[in-house]
């Protein structure tokens, strides 16, 4: 049986990602094997966590206006 976990080798965007439940989402995807990419209004805030996470971080705004 293999320990290898199904996000190994994956990407994994989350949106929101600074702060909150985002950044709890990106903690655990991340734990899990996944490759993250946070994105978040708050560019330093998400490009630090994001560099904590070994991911990518970007400035990122979902709102539809």
């Amino acid at each position: 049986m293999s320990s290898t976990s199904p996000l190994t080798g994956r990407s994994v965007a989350i949106t929101g990602a600074a702060r909150g439940i985002g950044l709890s989402t990106a903690n655990a995807l991340a734990a899990a094997g996944a490759r993250v990419i946070l994105g978040d209004l708050d560019a330093e805030l998400v490009s630090g966590e994001a560099a904590r996470l070994n991911g990518i971080g970007v400035e990122l705004d979902v709102t539809d206006e």
